[in-house]
């Protein structure tokens, strides 16, 4: 009989608790964190836009690729958020940034340059 009543009470705690543990708060905090990742990387893509100002042809390039990140990115960021949490992307910041290159890559950069060969 205690076994059972502890038992009860350990699944009552659990229930309560759930949420804690991995309902709805635990998506906006992970919601939140993408986003200011995202946020991290949309600025760090505008400081290097300056070098599309440089006299080497290299560097303008990089700077131009890294503004269409930029726009990319703010375009699109609730998309990528939402992605990101049905993906389930760990909360490691180089993952996060494989995630976010490869989708402007796939997406915007790639048929770019399928572009330029035809």
């Amino acid at each position: 009989m205690k076994t059972c009543l502890s038992l009860l009470v350990v699944a009552m705690i659990l229930c309560f608790y759930a949420p804690a543990f991995g309902g709805d708060g635990s998506t906006a905090a992970l919601r939140h964190y993408y986003q200011a990742a995202i946020d991290h990387e949309i600025k760090s893509c505008l400081e290097k836009t300056s070098l599309q100002n440089s006299r080497s042809d290299q560097l303008q390039r990089k700077g131009h690729l890294e503004a269409s990140k930029a726009r990319f990115l703010m375009t699109n960021r609730d998309h990528l958020v939402d992605e990101m949490v049905e993906s389930d992307i760990e909360r490691k910041p180089y993952k996060i940034q494989r995630f976010l290159n490869e989708q402007f890559h796939c997406n915007c950069y790639a048929p770019r340059q399928a572009r330029a060969f035809f």
